[in-house]
């Protein structure tokens, strides 16, 4: 059993240790990884490596990973990817972590729980069944809670775009009116206000910028995000952009549509919260107040009697 314990111990520090190694080494490993893609290199042979150079490099972990994430994005499906690719997009992470590296994560993380659960529980308690059953609960649920951590931000990202739309767009049309155009105060906007629209808005300008159409970048920015204020909004503007019509005055008007169906919202909630807190007060508030109020009395009764 010791010999099992050394063992668990290690494989959970092991994996903690490379999760932690990707989540502070994951910029050079997007941009190793991005090179690579643009720039293929020819594959060396194993006499054309030199071993002293290959020591000085300094990351082994990059190969390890690099093998990992070749082995995971063998076993993945490619619905499963694609599933988690549009999760990753929708939370924010779209340019910063592919779907395979993400299950890589998840995995490491989920094992690395788990067997250090085990190691822990074992140690103290010793009955092996209770052991392996909670070190399996601890790692299925450390695995889902990576897909529920993107879950939940997914929805403050989308609710952070809702909430910041009508200033965005009334600062966009000011710009306008003050004389600049519909890029250039997209861009103005962008660099004056760090938010997850800002940063939407300028992958469409970067496109426009290569050599797509605005139209195009604007449909593929209302493609990204899954809001629907955001992509009636959007629709409104490749419209007008089509059609011709002054981009000052469909942004005026967009922005107070914006803050109307924000208000209506707020108070759908606000007639939505009685509802909601009808379960906690007759759940917990209420059998807290009658056992605050009616406790010493039954306590009494039963001490003393009726009379």
């Amino acid at each position: 059993m010791n010999l099992l314990f050394l063992i668990l111990a290690i494989c959970s520090f092991t994996c903690l240790s490379a999760a932690l190694l990707f989540y502070f080494n994951r910029k050079s490993l997007l941009l190793e990884g991005r090179i690579s893609r643009t720039f293929p290199i020819k594959e060396k042979g194993a006499s054309d490596i030199d071993p002293l150079s290959q020591k000085k490099s300094g990351k082994p972990f990059v190969g390890l990973w690099a093998r990992g994430v070749k082995t995971v994005g063998k076993r993945t499906s490619k619905g499963k990817q694609k599933k988690l690719e549009h999760l990753l997009r929708d939370a924010g992470y779209s340019g910063k972590m592919t779907a395979v590296e993400f299950r890589l994560l998840q995995l490491l993380i989920s094992g690395g729980s788990g067997a250090l659960v085990f190691f822990l529980i074992a140690a103290a308690a010793g009955r092996p069944a209770v052991t392996l059953l909670l070190s399996g609960a601890v790692s299925f649920l450390a695995f889902q809670y990576c897909t529920f951590f993107l879950s939940k931000k997914r929805t403050r990202r989308i609710a952070e775009i809702n909430r910041e739309m009508p200033d965005f767009f009334d600062t966009v049309n000011l710009l306008i009116e003050a004389g600049l155009g519909l890029d250039a105060a997209l861009l103005t906007v962008c660099h004056k206000k760090a938010s997850p629209l800002s940063e939407e808005f300028m992958i469409a300008l970067i496109e426009m910028k290569r050599g797509k159409s605005r139209r195009d970048a604007f449909f593929e920015l209302r493609m990204r995000i899954p809001s629907d204020g955001l992509q009636r909004a959007l629709t409104t503007m490749i419209q007008a952009d089509h059609l011709g019509v002054g981009m000052s005055k469909v942004l005026r008007n967009l922005t107070i549509r914006l803050r109307e169906q924000r208000r209506e919202s707020a108070r759908e909630q606000a007639m939505k919260a009685p509802v909601k807190m009808l379960f906690p007060m007759v759940f917990f508030i209420f059998p807290a107040i009658f056992i605050v109020s009616l406790g010493p009395l039954i306590v009494k009764i039963l001490t003393e009697g009726l009379m």
